[in-house]
């Protein structure tokens, strides 16, 4: 899990691909006054933004980020936001905790989780048939 950069409703497109750049990150999240959350990703600068000439410096983030509508609580499995991923066009799930936002995890975390525990399993059977463990 990544911790959440939360922007404000008014920052400009400018603004918040410089904080992604500064933070090295992908996204951020932005809190309108409503109390709904959205997301802007990079892919959303690029095709909303850079593609359609549109200017960052003018253009606010409320106007190209995405509503979110898919969340995970903390406690939830791995396996859990695997089939989110694998069912829905995302790549981030903002992960809650007693209704607030505390982190997000990515496709690519799922990933690597799964990697991980696959190469592990596989390691620790060729251990175990090869008489290295008992």
């Amino acid at each position: 899990m990544h911790s959440a950069t939360v922007v404000e409703p008014d920052l400009t497109v400018f603004e918040a691909a410089r904080l992604m750049r500064k933070k090295n990150i992908g996204s951020v999240l932005v809190n309108t006054p409503d109390g709904s959350w959205g997301v802007v990703t990079e892919r959303d600068i690029l095709n909303k933004v850079v593609a359609e000439d549109q200017s960052p410096v003018k253009l606010k983030v409320t106007h190209i980020m995405t509503d979110l509508q898919h969340t995970i609580d903390s406690c939830a499995p791995i396996e859990e936001a695997g089939q989110k991923f694998s069912s829905c066009p995302i790549r981030r799930l903002p992960v809650m905790e007693d209704g607030k936002i505390i982190g997000i995890i990515t496709s690519r975390d799922v990933a690597k989780k799964r990697v991980s525990t696959h190469f592990r399993r596989k390691f620790e059977y060729s251990r175990l048939s090869s008489g290295h463990i008992r």
